[in-house]
């Protein structure tokens, strides 16, 4: 018979259901711990670099620190003038002149800046310029400060939200139903007080340069996102060979293949090797990564992206283009001398600088738990253990010689096999780039995990234990994109993922609980 407490647990299940775990046994859900507390273990040059390169790191630190502006000279920083920027403010001075009409932040470590500077998309003071006293508390810098810097009148889209995740947007479909895939900048220039000199008319305005209609687009369902991720260790893994990346796949071949897991390289269409920057390694080098992202992100042109992304001539009357090039001035009143090693190299040439020099981030000591996290995730092709390490791969040898010493034999803890996978449906984003195509993403590096904020490609979740549900995904009947203008049906098979994550949720919730910890501590 049962008893009036039974009865009352049939009568009202889950009140009475949660209550009884809550105090007759202890609850042992798993749960991500969130965003590792403590020193970011990460930020710094690699160790023994050579006077000049570290100069050349530093130099590169304080490129991407300052602000970018539209005219060529509103520089109030002069190339070299170390900055000392506070977490979560750096800087409200310009260097660099070359902002585009179009844009999505106007300095590189914007976007770049959690836990510490060449870190992930997290939160800045969006008034850094005020006192102290009256600054408000970090939040996404696209939702205030980024589009209305210098009085620029943006209107704010409202998939950017105050604590949400940076994004960057691409576009499904043009509007004949065509793949698109390219990003469309979210902010002009219009209403910046730096357009043109003090005193000349301003003609660029809304006429001129009409924002795009985001919102239309995203009820139509063509908006495709992406966030920012670490920059930390980048020149390692540019070195890595692509002999070492594909001896480090034929090792764990038998093994993926019972779980359905096969990866493949995104390779270069000029000179067939392995690219491997990007969510789906559209990339080839870091060395390109940077010049896209000046292009692409801040709109600035250079020598390897010569034409602008907008050429609004009313909106680039003052400004040269290419911009950003290799400085030839014979003296320094621009800021250019070719004389001066630390003025004439080019802004975006030194932020690749910059990440080649960037050292990887470092774990933390792990815990007993995440020691057993760490055997369940998978250490190698001799213990798989549920099968995560069979695409994260674990560690990865760089060549035993390079020019910059601090590369050489250096042993990469990157937890990525720089290859792309099928995804699934869940996770598909539509997008074609190279051999990626739309259901298909690199291994995305594991290192510095423990204190990010956003997960997947595009930002969907904050709690890494969903981020991990969200890698299982059948297969799926063809379908069209929502959008009135109609589109190609694509349909997508299961995801690599999917004998793995059922690995994972068959595990106890306290086994769980120790990868989860394990990733939290790298």
């Amino acid at each position: 018979m049962l008893s009036a407490n039974s009865r009352s647990v049939v009568r009202n299940g889950l009140r009475i259901a949660l209550t009884f775990c809550m105090i007759v046994v202890p609850c042992l859900a798993q749960k991500d711990p969130g965003v590792r507390k403590g020193p970011a273990n990460a930020g710094k040059p690699l160790p023994g670099l050579t006077p000049i390169e570290l100069s050349m790191f530093n130099e590169g630190l304080q490129r991407a620190i300052q602000l970018e502006a539209v005219c060529d000279d509103c520089a109030d920083l002069t190339l070299g003038s170390p900055v000392e920027p506070e977490k979560g403010k750096l800087v409200y001075q310009t260097n660099s002149a070359g902002l585009g009409t179009r844009f999505n932040g106007d300095q590189c470590l914007g976007c770049h800046n959690q836990p510490v500077l060449g870190g992930s998309g997290g939160f800045m003071v969006p008034n850094p310029q005020d006192p102290p006293s009256r600054q408000r508390a970090p939040e996404n810098p696209m939702f205030d400060l980024i589009p209305h810097r210098k009085g620029a009148t943006n209107k704010v889209p409202s998939f950017i939200t105050q604590y949400g995740s940076i994004r960057e947007v691409r576009f499904a479909s043009k509007p004949d139903g065509s793949p698109d895939g390219g990003v469309h900048q979210l902010f002009t220039v219009v209403g910046r007080s730096d357009v043109f000199p003090q005193g000349q008319d301003n003609t660029c305005t809304i006429q001129a340069l009409p924002p795009t209609d985001f919102e239309t687009q995203y009820s139509r369902g063509n908006l495709r996102f992406r966030i920012p991720l670490q920059l930390f260790g980048l020149g390692i893994l540019d070195g890595i060979q692509d002999r070492e990346i594909l001896q480090r796949h034929r090792e764990t071949a038998a093994l993926r293949r019972a779980l359905g897991i096969s990866g493949v390289p995104n390779r270069s269409g000029n000179d067939g090797t392995i690219a491997r920057f990007g969510w789906k390694a559209q990339n080839k080098s870091i060395t390109m990564f940077a010049g896209e992202a000046y292009n692409v992100e801040m709109g600035v042109t250079t020598d390897l992206f010569p034409q602008a992304v907008d050429e609004t001539p009313a909106c680039t009357a003052v400004k040269s283009e290419p911009n950003d090039i290799t400085r030839l001035d014979g003296d320094d009143s621009r800021n250019q001398s070719f004389f001066n090693p630390l003025h004439e190299v080019a802004d975006w040439v030194m932020f690749g600088l910059f990440m080649r020099f960037l050292d990887a981030p470092a774990p933390v000591p792990f815990t007993d738990s995440a020691k057993r996290g760490q055997q369940l995730f998978g250490t190698d092709a001799s213990n798989p253990g549920v099968g995560c390490v069979l695409c994260h791969t674990a560690t990865m040898v760089t060549p035993a010689r390079s020019e910059t010493k601090s590369l050489q034999n250096v042993t990469a803890h990157a937890y990525t096999d720089l290859l792309i996978h099928h995804m699934g449906s869940g996770l598909a984003d539509d997008i074609t780039q190279g051999a990626a195509n739309g259901d298909m993403f690199r291994t995305t590096p594991l290192w510095g995990l423990g204190q990010r904020i956003f997960f997947l490609h595009d930002g969907r979740t904050d709690d890494l234990l969903q981020a991990i549900a969200a890698h299982e995904s059948p297969a799926t009947n063809c379908f069209t994109p929502v959008s009135s203008h109609g589109g190609t049906s694509r349909c997508y098979g299961p995801s690599e993922a999917n004998s793995v994550i059922r690995n994972f949720n068959a595990l106890s919730a306290s086994d769980k609980q120790t990868i989860l910890d394990f990733l939290r501590s790298l």
